[in-house]
Protein backbone atom coordinates (compact mmCIF):
# COMPACT_ATOMS: atom_id res chain seq x y z
CA UNK A 1 0.00 0.00 0.00
CA UNK A 2 2.73 2.23 0.70
CA UNK A 3 4.36 1.68 -2.43
CA UNK A 4 1.73 3.57 -4.70
CA UNK A 5 1.21 6.38 -1.59
CA UNK A 6 4.36 8.58 -3.22
CA UNK A 7 3.06 8.34 -6.81
CA UNK A 8 -0.01 8.96 -5.92
CA UNK A 9 0.92 12.15 -4.18
CA UNK A 10 3.48 13.35 -6.72
CA UNK A 11 0.71 13.32 -9.57
CA UNK A 12 -1.90 15.33 -7.53
CA UNK A 13 0.78 17.75 -7.17
CA UNK A 14 1.85 17.61 -10.82
CA UNK A 15 -1.35 17.36 -12.68
CA UNK A 16 -2.64 20.82 -12.60
CA UNK A 17 0.76 21.90 -14.01
CA UNK A 18 0.68 19.60 -17.03
CA UNK A 19 -2.85 20.93 -17.14
CA UNK A 20 -1.88 24.32 -17.55
CA UNK A 21 0.86 23.30 -19.96
CA UNK A 22 -1.70 22.47 -22.37
CA UNK A 23 -3.56 25.14 -22.62
CA UNK A 24 -6.37 24.54 -20.54
CA UNK A 25 -7.60 27.14 -17.74
CA UNK A 26 -8.39 26.12 -14.06
CA UNK A 27 -11.17 27.99 -12.26
CA UNK A 28 -9.34 30.50 -10.11
CA UNK A 29 -6.22 29.93 -11.99
CA UNK A 30 -4.85 32.21 -14.89
CA UNK A 31 -8.05 34.20 -14.86
CA UNK A 32 -7.79 37.80 -16.69
CA UNK A 33 -6.86 40.74 -14.35
CA UNK A 34 -9.51 42.90 -13.26
CA UNK A 35 -10.20 45.67 -15.60
CA UNK A 36 -10.65 49.29 -14.30
CA UNK A 37 -14.03 50.39 -13.46
CA UNK A 38 -14.12 54.43 -13.45
CA UNK A 39 -17.26 55.53 -11.43
CA UNK A 40 -19.97 57.22 -13.24
CA UNK A 41 -20.75 61.10 -12.93
CA UNK A 42 -24.40 62.80 -11.96
CA UNK A 43 -25.61 64.67 -15.12
CA UNK A 44 -24.05 67.88 -14.98
CA UNK A 45 -21.46 67.08 -12.60
CA UNK A 46 -17.28 66.90 -13.70
CA UNK A 47 -14.34 65.11 -12.66
CA UNK A 48 -10.94 65.32 -12.00
CA UNK A 49 -8.89 61.86 -11.94
CA UNK A 50 -6.48 61.65 -9.11
CA UNK A 51 -4.24 58.27 -10.65
CA UNK A 52 -2.19 56.95 -8.23
CA UNK A 53 -0.33 53.93 -6.76
CA UNK A 54 -2.32 52.12 -4.39
CA UNK A 55 0.93 52.87 -1.91
CA UNK A 56 -0.29 56.47 -1.83
CA UNK A 57 -2.38 56.42 1.45
CA UNK A 58 -0.07 59.25 3.24
CA UNK A 59 0.06 60.98 -0.22
CA UNK A 60 -3.48 61.20 -0.35
CA UNK A 61 -4.33 62.09 3.22
CA UNK A 62 -2.02 65.28 2.59
CA UNK A 63 -3.77 66.00 -0.45
CA UNK A 64 -7.39 65.88 1.12
CA UNK A 65 -5.70 68.12 3.92
CA UNK A 66 -4.42 70.43 1.25
CA UNK A 67 -7.44 70.45 -1.00
CA UNK A 68 -9.64 70.98 2.54
CA UNK A 69 -8.01 74.06 3.45
CA UNK A 70 -8.73 75.42 -0.03
CA UNK A 71 -11.94 76.31 1.56
CA UNK A 72 -10.41 79.05 3.44
CA UNK A 73 -8.98 80.90 0.07
CA UNK A 74 -11.88 80.49 -2.04
CA UNK A 75 -14.85 81.89 -1.31
CA UNK A 76 -18.28 80.12 -1.29
CA UNK A 77 -16.63 76.57 -2.08
CA UNK A 78 -17.56 73.69 0.05
CA UNK A 79 -15.76 70.47 -0.15
CA UNK A 80 -17.28 66.92 0.88
CA UNK A 81 -15.10 64.77 2.31
CA UNK A 82 -17.42 62.28 3.35
CA UNK A 83 -15.82 59.40 1.27
CA UNK A 84 -12.21 60.79 1.18
CA UNK A 85 -10.90 57.64 3.28
CA UNK A 86 -12.36 54.09 2.92
CA UNK A 87 -12.70 50.88 4.81
CA UNK A 88 -12.11 49.00 1.38
CA UNK A 89 -8.53 49.23 -0.51
CA UNK A 90 -10.55 48.74 -3.37
CA UNK A 91 -13.11 51.30 -2.86
CA UNK A 92 -12.47 54.53 -4.57
CA UNK A 93 -12.01 57.53 -2.59
CA UNK A 94 -13.41 61.16 -3.42
CA UNK A 95 -14.04 64.35 -2.28
CA UNK A 96 -16.30 66.23 -3.95
CA UNK A 97 -16.24 69.90 -4.48
CA UNK A 98 -19.57 72.88 -4.86
CA UNK A 99 -20.20 76.20 -4.86
CA UNK A 100 -22.32 78.52 -3.18
CA UNK A 101 -25.56 79.01 -5.52
CA UNK A 102 -24.43 76.52 -8.28
CA UNK A 103 -25.70 73.33 -8.92
CA UNK A 104 -22.74 71.33 -10.62
CA UNK A 105 -20.27 69.32 -8.96
CA UNK A 106 -16.72 68.30 -8.72
CA UNK A 107 -15.76 64.98 -8.01
CA UNK A 108 -11.42 64.30 -7.46
CA UNK A 109 -11.43 60.45 -7.67
CA UNK A 110 -8.16 58.27 -6.65
CA UNK A 111 -7.91 55.45 -9.20
CA UNK A 112 -5.54 52.99 -7.94
CA UNK A 113 -3.01 51.90 -9.86
CA UNK A 114 -2.45 48.32 -8.88
CA UNK A 115 0.13 45.52 -10.36
CA UNK A 116 -2.67 43.74 -12.64
CA UNK A 117 -4.14 47.88 -13.31
CA UNK A 118 -1.42 50.47 -14.98
CA UNK A 119 -1.93 53.54 -15.45
CA UNK A 120 -2.42 53.13 -19.49
CA UNK A 121 -5.42 50.67 -18.24
CA UNK A 122 -6.63 53.53 -16.35
CA UNK A 123 -6.43 55.98 -19.34
CA UNK A 124 -8.31 53.84 -22.05
CA UNK A 125 -11.17 53.00 -19.58
CA UNK A 126 -11.38 56.94 -18.78
CA UNK A 127 -11.73 57.78 -22.60
CA UNK A 128 -14.68 54.99 -22.93
CA UNK A 129 -16.61 56.55 -20.20
CA UNK A 130 -18.91 59.64 -20.95
CA UNK A 131 -18.17 62.09 -19.98
CA UNK A 132 -14.30 62.13 -20.09
CA UNK A 133 -12.69 63.58 -17.04
CA UNK A 134 -11.80 67.54 -17.41
CA UNK A 135 -8.06 66.41 -16.17
CA UNK A 136 -5.96 63.81 -14.85
CA UNK A 137 -4.03 64.70 -11.34
CA UNK A 138 -0.67 62.92 -10.49
CA UNK A 139 3.43 62.90 -11.40
CA UNK A 140 4.09 62.45 -8.01
CA UNK A 141 7.61 61.43 -9.25
CA UNK A 142 9.65 61.69 -13.20
CA UNK A 143 8.30 58.36 -13.78
CA UNK A 144 5.28 58.50 -12.83
CA UNK A 145 4.52 62.13 -15.04
CA UNK A 146 6.22 60.37 -17.42
CA UNK A 147 4.10 57.17 -17.43
CA UNK A 148 1.36 59.26 -17.39
CA UNK A 149 1.95 61.61 -20.25
CA UNK A 150 3.03 59.03 -22.85
CA UNK A 151 -0.81 57.31 -21.76
CA UNK A 152 -2.54 60.28 -22.55
CA UNK A 153 -0.92 61.48 -25.45
CA UNK A 154 -1.22 57.88 -27.21
CA UNK A 155 -4.84 57.78 -26.30
CA UNK A 156 -6.50 59.71 -29.48
CA UNK A 157 -9.89 58.96 -28.73
CA UNK A 158 -12.13 60.56 -25.80
CA UNK A 159 -15.87 60.65 -25.42
CA UNK A 160 -15.30 64.86 -25.38
CA UNK A 161 -11.67 66.96 -25.11
CA UNK A 162 -9.03 65.38 -24.38
CA UNK A 163 -8.36 65.96 -20.71
CA UNK A 164 -5.66 67.80 -19.16
CA UNK A 165 -2.71 66.56 -17.66
CA UNK A 166 -1.74 68.41 -13.58
CA UNK A 167 1.67 67.58 -12.75
CA UNK A 168 1.40 67.53 -9.09
CA UNK A 169 5.31 67.37 -7.57
CA UNK A 170 7.33 65.35 -10.32
CA UNK A 171 10.18 68.47 -11.33
CA UNK A 172 12.40 66.73 -14.20
CA UNK A 173 13.04 69.45 -17.09
CA UNK A 174 14.44 67.15 -18.99
CA UNK A 175 14.13 63.34 -19.49
CA UNK A 176 16.00 60.97 -21.96
CA UNK A 177 14.66 60.13 -25.50
CA UNK A 178 14.70 57.72 -28.17
CA UNK A 179 16.51 60.13 -30.32
CA UNK A 180 19.58 60.67 -27.37
CA UNK A 181 22.89 58.99 -28.50
CA UNK A 182 24.22 56.35 -25.48
CA UNK A 183 25.52 58.01 -22.44
CA UNK A 184 24.23 61.75 -23.94
CA UNK A 185 22.53 64.23 -21.26
CA UNK A 186 18.54 64.03 -21.74
CA UNK A 187 16.81 66.52 -24.00
CA UNK A 188 13.21 66.14 -24.45
CA UNK A 189 11.67 68.38 -21.94
CA UNK A 190 8.89 66.53 -20.01
CA UNK A 191 6.42 69.25 -20.10
CA UNK A 192 6.75 68.13 -24.31
CA UNK A 193 5.52 64.30 -23.72
CA UNK A 194 1.73 65.44 -23.71
CA UNK A 195 1.87 68.97 -25.49
CA UNK A 196 -0.03 71.82 -24.88
CA UNK A 197 -2.17 69.89 -22.45
CA UNK A 198 0.22 69.75 -19.49
CA UNK A 199 0.34 71.97 -16.26
CA UNK A 200 3.02 71.62 -13.88
CA UNK A 201 2.27 73.05 -10.52
CA UNK A 202 5.65 72.47 -8.40
CA UNK A 203 9.13 74.11 -9.75
CA UNK A 204 11.46 72.53 -11.65
CA UNK A 205 15.10 70.94 -11.07
CA UNK A 206 16.52 74.02 -12.87
CA UNK A 207 14.17 76.57 -10.85
CA UNK A 208 14.74 74.89 -7.69
CA UNK A 209 19.03 75.15 -8.22
CA UNK A 210 18.68 78.73 -9.52
CA UNK A 211 16.33 79.93 -6.27
CA UNK A 212 18.80 77.83 -3.56
CA UNK A 213 21.65 79.37 -5.92
CA UNK A 214 20.84 83.09 -5.79
CA UNK A 215 19.62 83.19 -2.09
CA UNK A 216 23.00 81.90 -1.23
CA UNK A 217 24.88 84.14 -3.66
CA UNK A 218 22.79 86.94 -1.85
CA UNK A 219 23.88 85.78 1.93
CA UNK A 220 27.70 86.69 2.62
CA UNK A 221 27.94 83.81 5.71
CA UNK A 222 26.87 81.41 3.06
CA UNK A 223 28.53 81.84 -0.88
CA UNK A 224 31.99 81.31 -2.09
CA UNK A 225 34.67 83.94 -0.20
CA UNK A 226 38.25 83.53 0.06
CA UNK A 227 39.16 83.60 3.92
CA UNK A 228 42.65 85.20 2.90
CA UNK A 229 41.40 87.92 0.89
CA UNK A 230 39.08 88.38 3.59
CA UNK A 231 41.72 88.87 6.09
CA UNK A 232 43.63 91.59 4.08
CA UNK A 233 40.33 93.25 3.43
CA UNK A 234 39.47 93.35 6.82
CA UNK A 235 43.40 94.05 8.43
CA UNK A 236 43.21 96.90 5.97
CA UNK A 237 39.73 98.73 6.80
CA UNK A 238 38.62 97.10 9.66
CA UNK A 239 35.36 96.59 8.17
CA UNK A 240 33.68 93.00 7.52
CA UNK A 241 34.39 92.20 4.07
CA UNK A 242 31.46 90.22 1.92
CA UNK A 243 32.19 88.34 -1.02
CA UNK A 244 34.50 89.94 -3.89
CA UNK A 245 33.04 90.69 -6.74
CA UNK A 246 34.84 91.37 -10.33
CA UNK A 247 37.28 93.79 -10.27
CA UNK A 248 37.84 93.43 -6.17
CA UNK A 249 40.13 90.72 -5.45
CA UNK A 250 40.91 89.77 -9.45
CA UNK A 251 42.24 86.41 -8.58
CA UNK A 252 39.68 84.66 -6.86
CA UNK A 253 36.91 82.48 -8.40
CA UNK A 254 34.40 80.89 -6.60
CA UNK A 255 34.82 76.81 -5.56
CA UNK A 256 31.86 75.15 -6.63
CA UNK A 257 32.25 70.89 -5.95
CA UNK A 258 29.60 68.43 -6.68
CA UNK A 259 28.89 65.03 -5.97
CA UNK A 260 26.00 62.92 -8.70
CA UNK A 261 24.70 59.37 -8.47
CA UNK A 262 25.06 57.91 -11.75
CA UNK A 263 22.15 55.44 -11.31
CA UNK A 264 19.69 58.11 -10.43
CA UNK A 265 18.06 60.60 -12.75
CA UNK A 266 16.80 63.15 -10.50
CA UNK A 267 20.48 62.93 -9.50
CA UNK A 268 21.98 63.40 -12.71
CA UNK A 269 19.12 66.03 -14.00
CA UNK A 270 19.20 68.04 -10.72
CA UNK A 271 23.44 68.26 -11.05
CA UNK A 272 23.17 69.37 -14.59
CA UNK A 273 20.83 72.08 -13.29
CA UNK A 274 22.95 73.37 -10.40
CA UNK A 275 25.89 73.37 -12.57
CA UNK A 276 24.20 75.76 -15.67
CA UNK A 277 22.55 77.58 -12.94
CA UNK A 278 25.92 78.66 -10.97
CA UNK A 279 27.77 79.42 -14.00
CA UNK A 280 24.76 81.67 -14.96
CA UNK A 281 24.85 83.20 -11.53
CA UNK A 282 28.21 83.89 -11.15
CA UNK A 283 28.71 85.44 -14.80
CA UNK A 284 30.74 82.48 -17.08
CA UNK A 285 32.80 79.92 -16.88
CA UNK A 286 35.84 81.91 -16.49
CA UNK A 287 34.78 83.50 -13.24
CA UNK A 288 33.53 79.19 -11.12
CA UNK A 289 35.87 76.33 -10.87
CA UNK A 290 34.00 73.09 -10.49
CA UNK A 291 34.98 69.58 -9.24
CA UNK A 292 32.45 66.66 -9.75
CA UNK A 293 32.66 62.99 -8.32
CA UNK A 294 30.80 60.54 -9.67
CA UNK A 295 29.13 57.89 -7.62
CA UNK A 296 28.10 54.60 -9.61
CA UNK A 297 25.28 53.34 -6.93
CA UNK A 298 23.18 55.27 -4.66
CA UNK A 299 22.72 51.54 -3.06
CA UNK A 300 24.06 51.27 0.75
CA UNK A 301 23.37 51.42 4.29
CA UNK A 302 21.62 53.59 6.79
CA UNK A 303 24.48 55.43 8.07
CA UNK A 304 27.41 53.85 6.50
CA UNK A 305 28.67 55.11 3.17
CA UNK A 306 28.95 52.94 0.62
CA UNK A 307 32.00 52.02 -0.57
CA UNK A 308 32.56 55.08 -3.68
CA UNK A 309 30.62 57.25 -1.53
CA UNK A 310 33.80 56.53 1.19
CA UNK A 311 35.96 57.25 -1.66
CA UNK A 312 34.26 60.48 -2.38
CA UNK A 313 34.41 61.73 1.39
CA UNK A 314 38.28 61.32 1.54
CA UNK A 315 38.54 62.83 -1.89
CA UNK A 316 36.66 66.05 -0.13
CA UNK A 317 38.67 66.04 2.57
CA UNK A 318 41.74 66.09 0.33
CA UNK A 319 40.55 68.62 -1.75
CA UNK A 320 39.77 70.66 1.62
CA UNK A 321 43.05 70.49 2.96
CA UNK A 322 45.04 70.72 0.04
CA UNK A 323 43.10 74.09 -1.16
CA UNK A 324 43.71 77.91 -0.85
CA UNK A 325 41.11 78.82 2.87
CA UNK A 326 37.93 79.61 0.93
CA UNK A 327 34.60 79.06 1.74
CA UNK A 328 33.40 76.79 -1.70
CA UNK A 329 29.59 75.23 -2.08
CA UNK A 330 29.06 71.43 -2.44
CA UNK A 331 26.23 70.35 -4.59
CA UNK A 332 24.54 67.10 -3.26
CA UNK A 333 21.63 66.55 -5.24
CA UNK A 334 19.99 63.65 -3.78
CA UNK A 335 17.23 62.07 -1.63
CA UNK A 336 18.09 61.58 1.94
CA UNK A 337 19.37 57.94 2.25
CA UNK A 338 22.72 58.77 -0.01
CA UNK A 339 22.92 62.29 1.39
CA UNK A 340 23.11 61.93 4.52
CA UNK A 341 25.48 58.79 4.41
CA UNK A 342 28.05 61.04 2.08
CA UNK A 343 27.73 64.17 4.82
CA UNK A 344 28.50 62.32 7.61
CA UNK A 345 31.15 60.65 5.82
CA UNK A 346 32.85 64.07 4.89
CA UNK A 347 32.10 65.44 8.50
CA UNK A 348 33.90 62.46 9.91
CA UNK A 349 36.71 62.73 7.07
CA UNK A 350 37.62 66.49 7.64
CA UNK A 351 37.34 68.96 10.36
CA UNK A 352 37.28 71.58 7.84
CA UNK A 353 34.09 70.81 6.38
CA UNK A 354 31.76 72.98 9.45
CA UNK A 355 34.27 76.30 8.15
CA UNK A 356 34.90 75.25 4.45
CA UNK A 357 31.56 74.04 2.93
CA UNK A 358 28.43 74.75 2.39
CA UNK A 359 26.02 72.58 1.23
CA UNK A 360 23.12 72.78 -1.52
CA UNK A 361 20.43 70.58 -2.73
CA UNK A 362 17.20 70.62 -4.14
CA UNK A 363 13.82 68.84 -2.69
CA UNK A 364 15.35 65.68 -2.39
CA UNK A 365 15.33 66.36 1.26
CA UNK A 366 12.12 66.55 3.07
CA UNK A 367 12.31 68.96 6.27
CA UNK A 368 10.55 66.03 7.32
CA UNK A 369 13.48 64.04 7.32
CA UNK A 370 15.49 66.83 9.64
CA UNK A 371 12.84 68.05 11.73
CA UNK A 372 10.10 65.38 12.78
CA UNK A 373 12.45 62.71 12.15
CA UNK A 374 16.08 64.08 12.99
CA UNK A 375 16.41 61.67 15.60
CA UNK A 376 16.79 58.94 13.42
CA UNK A 377 16.62 59.99 9.71
CA UNK A 378 19.24 63.25 10.11
CA UNK A 379 22.07 62.97 12.76
CA UNK A 380 22.38 66.96 12.80
CA UNK A 381 25.38 65.94 15.72
CA UNK A 382 27.25 64.11 13.15
CA UNK A 383 27.09 66.41 9.84
CA UNK A 384 28.31 69.87 11.12
CA UNK A 385 27.77 71.54 7.34
CA UNK A 386 25.63 74.49 6.57
CA UNK A 387 22.83 72.98 4.69
CA UNK A 388 20.82 74.92 2.62
CA UNK A 389 18.22 72.99 0.06
CA UNK A 390 14.45 73.47 -1.68
CA UNK A 391 10.82 73.68 -0.64
CA UNK A 392 7.94 74.34 -3.07
CA UNK A 393 5.75 75.82 -0.42
CA UNK A 394 6.04 76.96 3.41
CA UNK A 395 7.57 73.96 5.29
CA UNK A 396 6.77 75.65 8.68
CA UNK A 397 4.05 77.30 8.14
CA UNK A 398 1.59 75.50 11.16
CA UNK A 399 -1.76 76.98 12.40
CA UNK A 400 -1.89 79.32 15.19
CA UNK A 401 -3.73 77.18 18.50
CA UNK A 402 -5.71 79.63 19.09
CA UNK A 403 -6.83 82.16 16.11
CA UNK A 404 -7.00 79.71 13.12
CA UNK A 405 -10.07 78.93 10.46
CA UNK A 406 -8.20 75.86 9.70
CA UNK A 407 -11.63 72.60 8.83
CA UNK A 408 -11.58 70.75 11.87
CA UNK A 409 -9.58 67.88 11.41
CA UNK A 410 -7.51 69.01 8.87
CA UNK A 411 -5.34 71.71 11.24
CA UNK A 412 -1.23 71.51 10.90
CA UNK A 413 0.71 71.20 13.56
CA UNK A 414 4.35 70.49 14.40
CA UNK A 415 6.60 68.52 14.19
CA UNK A 416 4.54 67.23 10.29
CA UNK A 417 6.19 69.69 7.96
CA UNK A 418 3.26 71.53 6.05
CA UNK A 419 4.71 71.79 2.49
CA UNK A 420 2.89 69.79 1.21
CA UNK A 421 -0.66 70.57 2.65
CA UNK A 422 0.04 73.98 1.63
CA UNK A 423 1.18 73.35 -2.10
CA UNK A 424 -1.88 71.17 -3.03
CA UNK A 425 -4.35 74.13 -1.31
CA UNK A 426 -2.89 76.38 -3.38
CA UNK A 427 -3.23 73.37 -6.55
CA UNK A 428 -7.16 73.17 -5.04
CA UNK A 429 -7.24 77.24 -5.24
CA UNK A 430 -6.18 77.74 -9.00
CA UNK A 431 -8.38 74.38 -9.95
CA UNK A 432 -11.51 75.26 -7.82
CA UNK A 433 -11.45 79.15 -9.37
CA UNK A 434 -10.80 77.94 -12.87
CA UNK A 435 -13.51 75.37 -12.76
CA UNK A 436 -16.30 77.70 -11.03
CA UNK A 437 -16.02 80.73 -13.29
CA UNK A 438 -17.75 83.92 -12.23
CA UNK A 439 -20.89 84.84 -13.10
CA UNK A 440 -20.08 87.42 -15.65
CA UNK A 441 -17.80 84.49 -17.05
CA UNK A 442 -20.55 81.98 -17.47
CA UNK A 443 -21.96 82.91 -20.79
CA UNK A 444 -18.66 83.03 -22.38
CA UNK A 445 -18.09 79.19 -21.09
CA UNK A 446 -21.32 77.86 -21.66
CA UNK A 447 -21.22 76.42 -18.12
CA UNK A 448 -24.00 74.24 -17.06
CA UNK A 449 -24.97 74.88 -13.48
CA UNK A 450 -21.68 77.63 -13.59
CA UNK A 451 -19.26 74.70 -13.40
CA UNK A 452 -17.10 74.28 -16.78
CA UNK A 453 -17.54 71.12 -18.79
CA UNK A 454 -14.85 70.73 -21.44
CA UNK A 455 -11.19 70.60 -20.91
CA UNK A 456 -10.42 73.06 -23.39
CA UNK A 457 -12.25 75.89 -21.79
CA UNK A 458 -10.30 74.79 -18.25
CA UNK A 459 -6.75 75.08 -20.47
CA UNK A 460 -7.71 78.34 -21.40
CA UNK A 461 -8.63 79.73 -17.80
CA UNK A 462 -5.49 78.23 -16.51
CA UNK A 463 -4.02 80.39 -19.05
CA UNK A 464 -5.83 83.29 -19.18
CA UNK A 465 -5.36 83.24 -14.46
CA UNK A 466 -4.12 86.39 -13.12
CA UNK A 467 -2.10 86.66 -11.72
CA UNK A 468 -0.33 84.62 -14.41
CA UNK A 469 0.91 81.14 -12.80
CA UNK A 470 1.82 79.33 -16.29
CA UNK A 471 3.87 80.24 -18.90
CA UNK A 472 2.86 79.52 -22.28
CA UNK A 473 4.52 75.65 -22.48
CA UNK A 474 2.07 75.10 -19.29
CA UNK A 475 5.17 75.50 -16.62
CA UNK A 476 4.55 77.14 -13.38
CA UNK A 477 6.49 80.70 -13.65
CA UNK A 478 9.56 81.05 -11.57
CA UNK A 479 11.15 83.80 -9.78
CA UNK A 480 8.42 84.37 -7.17
CA UNK A 481 7.23 81.89 -4.43
CA UNK A 482 9.96 79.90 -4.04
CA UNK A 483 10.69 78.65 -0.51
CA UNK A 484 14.30 77.95 0.86
CA UNK A 485 15.15 76.40 4.19
CA UNK A 486 18.39 77.05 5.85
CA UNK A 487 20.36 74.85 8.69
CA UNK A 488 22.99 76.44 10.80
CA UNK A 489 24.74 74.29 12.91
CA UNK A 490 25.69 75.37 16.41
CA UNK A 491 27.08 74.09 19.58
CA UNK A 492 24.04 73.69 22.19
CA UNK A 493 25.72 74.47 26.35
CA UNK A 494 23.12 72.26 27.65
CA UNK A 495 23.39 69.37 25.27
CA UNK A 496 26.72 69.52 24.37
CA UNK A 497 26.71 68.79 20.73
CA UNK A 498 25.58 70.73 17.75
CA UNK A 499 22.33 71.71 16.96
CA UNK A 500 21.23 73.11 13.76
CA UNK A 501 19.07 76.88 13.57
CA UNK A 502 16.29 76.15 10.85
CA UNK A 503 14.96 79.18 9.16
CA UNK A 504 12.76 78.82 6.08
CA UNK A 505 12.96 82.11 3.48
CA UNK A 506 10.19 83.36 0.93
CA UNK A 507 11.03 84.79 -2.32
CA UNK A 508 8.93 87.48 -3.17
CA UNK A 509 7.49 89.18 -6.57
CA UNK A 510 10.25 90.87 -6.89
CA UNK A 511 12.34 88.51 -6.09
CA UNK A 512 13.49 89.26 -2.43
CA UNK A 513 13.60 87.07 0.25
CA UNK A 514 11.34 87.32 2.87
CA UNK A 515 12.21 85.32 6.54
CA UNK A 516 9.25 83.16 7.32
CA UNK A 517 10.03 81.45 10.49
CA UNK A 518 13.20 81.12 12.08
CA UNK A 519 13.40 78.47 15.19
CA UNK A 520 15.97 76.39 17.11
CA UNK A 521 15.80 72.39 16.34
CA UNK A 522 15.54 70.77 19.53
CA UNK A 523 14.87 67.34 19.24
CA UNK A 524 13.73 67.81 23.24
CA UNK A 525 10.87 69.74 22.24
CA UNK A 526 9.48 68.35 18.70
CA UNK A 527 6.33 67.07 18.90
CA UNK A 528 5.27 68.47 22.43
CA UNK A 529 1.79 68.70 22.26
CA UNK A 530 0.20 72.33 22.32
CA UNK A 531 3.95 73.92 21.56
CA UNK A 532 4.75 75.66 18.70
CA UNK A 533 8.61 76.01 18.10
Amino acid sequence: MRSWLWPIIIAIICLPVVILATGVSLPGIGDAPASPRPQSLPDGDQELAWIHTTTSATTWERFVSGMMRTQMNVPGLQIDDSHAFQDSTTAVPELVLSMQGRTGKLHIRWYKIRSDVTAADWIRALAARDPAPLAIIGGGSTDRAVDLSKALNDQNEWRGDRPLLLITTATADKIASPEDPPGSLPTRPLIDLYPDRSFRFCFTNRQMAEAVLDFVWENPDLRPQSFVALARLAAGSGAIAVLPQAGTVERFRPHVLSVLWDDDPYSTDLHRQFTEAARDISGGDDRIIFSQWHVPFSVGGFLRANLYEARTAESLARQLRESTPQRMLLVVPAITQPARRLLQAVSQASILSSQRLVVVTGDGIPVNAIYRDGEFAWPTSAIDMPLVLFTHNNPLGWDDYKNNNAPEGYELRPPTSTEDALHFRDLGAIVAQACYPTEAEQARFGTRGGLIARANDLQLRFHERSPVFFNTNGERRGGTGEYVVVLRPREDAEVGNLLPVMSAWKREADRSWTLVRSMNVDPRKIGRAGELP
